[in-house]
């Protein structure tokens, strides 16, 4: 029977490094780089992720996969999920827009761990890390809006189908073992966005990731063992387009396959903040830098941007860390006083800093009828700024820096993975760890687990 997986599982079985454009496989690594940057930063600075690396590491095991922060080697499952937990936790992990996920997190930990258990080389870990971002951005694709406005984290229900196709490439399961494990990832899909709308719930949004990493790969393993799985996962009658959303685009699950590649049409995040709060930096900066404002004399701040923005990252007092990257009032006033919005910066310091608090609370944020009318093709915010002499800078950004259309240079995306990574390792270590994934094409994968 011809179904939705079948497609895709012929799509996996047939992605191999020396197929892939060159553009493609260099996409592959800077979303390795980029991962391993976050994941230390995430590890480092972030309660949580500790908590679940830590207690995977108390509990041992068989020695198959690296935990990223800690090079314990403990079963693959637990590792793929601790290290998607710590890569999530700092909310600087790449993303993609029109999907509203964030793929680099679930996959590249199941990649990563099933490029372990099997000795895979460089080479197909990143065929690996191709395929899964494909099928986990299209499955995204075709469930958002809808699946959003549900209530659905997708980086969670569309992510254990990216997990279990990357495991899939790498184990070099069958068509037929990989639409088994596609139906079994399926089973296992879930995530829930309540997490982004409690001040103590948002330290826990990685566990989303971090089981939907793990999901995926325990698929991919099962169906390797003979498991089955349902053939119509995808369209069945109780399927998981039915279950997680209303109206379905379900031609961008198989349209294309294998002619473009979705990995390329990923976003970058230079703050650490929700995606929704970045085009509003981005014009908060850029009008204070157009008029030379001092951010200590702004008395007014408006904010207009979409309406899942302001519901998704509208918290008005944040209370830690966590909260303060949900929160567009927070995170605007941090960018203009501190001049950034890195991972360092969303700190218990800061969020305590009463300065920052006073200016956060001048912040009158709401939707626009423009930046509706233009969500999702463009994640737009227009601010203005009013000082105390009635002055006035305005600033629209329709795509915030780190979307396709608008990139960050290399320069800028070395430069955040040495920020992160260095808040664990020292800078020649992280340095030779950039060098070694720029040429993972060229050297084994244990060189490459050996530095993490």
């Amino acid at each position: 029977m011809d179904t939705i997986s079948t497609a895709l599982a012929d799509f996996i079985g047939n992605v191999r490094f020396e197929r892939l454009p060159a553009p493609v496989i260099a996409q592959a690594k800077l979303r390795v780089l980029d991962l391993v940057g976050v994941a230390f930063a995430g590890y480092a600075s972030m309660e949580f992720p500790r908590l679940v690396v830590n207690y995977f590491a108390d509990l041992g095991g068989k020695p198959e996969a690296t935990l990223l922060q800690t090079r314990a080697k403990i079963p693959a499952l637990n590792a793929a999920f601790g290290n998607a937990v710590c890569a999530h936790a700092i909310d600087m992990d790449d993303g993609h827009r029109f999907a509203a996920l964030h793929p680099g997190t679930v996959v590249i930990p199941a990649a990563l761990a099933a490029a372990e258990i099997t000795g895979a080389s460089g080479c197909e870990f990143l065929a690996g890390v191709v395929a899964g971002y494909e099928v986990m951005i299209r499955v995204g694709a075709a469930i958002n809006p809808s699946s959003l406005k549900r209530g659905f984290h997708a980086t969670g229900i569309a992510g254990s189908f990216g997990a279990s196709a990357g495991a899939a490439c790498i184990l070099r399961l069958s068509p037929a073992q990989t639409v088994n494990a596609l139906g079994l990832a399926g089973l296992q899909a879930g995530g829930l966005l309540q997490v982004n709308h409690e001040l103590e719930g948002a330290k826990s949004k990685p566990i989303n990731p971090g089981r939907a990493a793990a999901s995926g790969l325990f698929s991919s393993i099962l169906a390797q063992r003979g498991a089955p799985g349902p053939l119509a996962i995808f369209e069945g009658e109780d399927g998981f387009l039915k279950a997680f959303a209303d109206q379905v685009q379900i031609e961008v699950l198989t349209d294309g396959l294998g002619q473009t590649y979705a990995i390329e049409n990923t976003y970058d995040k230079l703050y650490a903040a929700c995606r929704h709060a970045h085009a509003c930096i981005d014009a908060a900066l850029e009008a204070a830098r157009s008029g030379q404002v001092d951010p200590h004399s702004i008395q007014r701040i408006t904010v207009e941007t979409y309406a899942a923005g302001v519901r998704l990252a509208g918290i008005a007092h944040p209370p830690t860390p966590s909260a303060a990257r949900f929160s567009i009032p927070f995170s605007v006033a941090l960018a203009l006083l501190k001049q950034d919005a890195g991972s360092d910066k969303y700190s218990e310091t800061n969020v305590a800093d009463a300065e920052i608090q006073a200016l956060a609370d001048r912040v009158d944020l709401s939707v626009s009828e423009l930046w509706e009318g233009m969500y999702p093709n463009q994640r737009g915010a227009t601010v203005t700024l009013v000082d105390g002499q009635d002055r006035v800078w305005r600033a629209e950004v329709g795509l915030a820096k780190g979307e396709p259309e608008n990139p960050a240079s290399w320069e800028e995306l070395y430069a955040k993975f040495l920020a992160n990574a260095t808040t664990l390792v020292s800078e020649p270590h992280a340095r030779h760890l950039g060098d070694v994934i720029r040429t993972l094409d060229s050297n084994t994968l244990q060189e490459f687990v050996a530095l993490i």
